[in-house]
């Protein structure tokens, strides 16, 4: 059955596919330590719907098993590599993958319940209370870096990660074999504002990604400090990872290939920005997380 569906999910261009079948997701309150530390800052949102971080299947009313995705989105950077491919994080060079992934999904579902009488599944991609980073450690389709990132074997951690959670009872594939980050720090040392912590944790209070993306409002002097000259997101942890050394460019044609809508920005040009002007360059483009206001604050305005 896993094969089949391998081979159904292969047809749509997803080659690194795994399963967690019900008896590994019991997860427990491994989320507890981070939340009593104060970690999720302002991202209240992390605090609810405890239940189905415990106990996924929840989510989907007779779900027994979850197949797990990861889809690689290293591009080549942009001629020359100066600003505007450095104020901006490389997962959101492109188009938002959110809405890439889940239409590339759609037809999965509908190739699925044809070969498996009775199937019935539901596709998430970073849009639900789900473990994804766990998950897809159980799956095998990686380990979990001490930058807290899944680590994939080929692509590093340059992957968005996705589920169908279905009622087809599968196997887990288990753990990827891998010796994992071992003596290296380098995450570590390479965070500006030390938010990488012990144990694979992140402390967003302090990571950039968390203040130029998630922050709602206006930024704190000591706030507006640690964002270190970033519009939109931070690679620093994964742009100094050895994992991530020789993973291999995807074709330029990619919808995660830098957007020529990008070159030329810089912090005067966002402050110039209208609203109307905002609305046409944030279309499938996952700036617009940020929204107009908060890209101005970040670019110090």
């Amino acid at each position: 059955m896993q094969g089949k569906i391998k081979e159904i999910l292969g047809r749509l261009g997803f080659s690194s596919v795994g399963f967690v079948g019900a008896a590994d997701l019991e997860l427990g309150d491994w989320f507890a330590s981070w939340l009593e530390r104060g970690y999720q800052a302002g991202m209240g949102y992390m605090e609810r719907n405890l239940e189905l971080r415990r106990r996924p299947l929840a989510i989907q009313p007779g779900a027994r098993s979850i197949i797990c995705l990861a889809v690689p989105y290293k591009t080549a950077a942009p001629e020359g590599f100066t600003e505007p491919g450095r104020l901006i994080s490389r997962y959101a060079w492109g188009r938002d993958y959110h809405e890439v992934i889940k239409k590339r999904l759609k037809p999965a579902l509908a190739l699925l319940a044809q070969e498996f009488e009775g199937f019935e599944g539901r596709v998430f991609v970073d849009s639900a209370p789900l473990p994804e980073k766990i998950l897809a450690q159980k799956a095998g389709l990686g380990f979990i870096g001490k930058n807290s990132l899944l680590i994939h074997p080929e692509w590093g951690s340059y992957v968005f990660l996705a589920e169908i959670v279905c009622n087809l009872e599968l196997e887990s594939s288990g753990p990827v074999d891998s010796a994992g980050c071992g003596d290296c720090g380098l995450c570590l040392d390479f965070c500006p504002n030390s938010a990488i912590k012990p144990q694979g944790m992140v402390d967003a209070n302090l990571c950039i990604s968390y203040l130029t993306i998630e922050h709602q409002g206006p930024f704190s002097s000591t706030q507006a400090k640690a964002t270190q000259g970033q519009l939109f997101g931070c690679d620093r942890c994964q742009d100094c990872c050895p994992y991530n050394a020789q993973v291999p460019d995807q074709p330029p044609d990619s919808p995660y290939a830098f957007a020529e809508k990008w070159r030329g920005l810089s912090f005067e040009r966002v402050h110039s920005w209208t609203a109307a002007e905002f609305d046409q360059l944030k279309i499938t483009s996952p700036l617009k997380r940020a929204g107009l206001e908060g890209l101005k604050r970040n670019a110090g305005g």
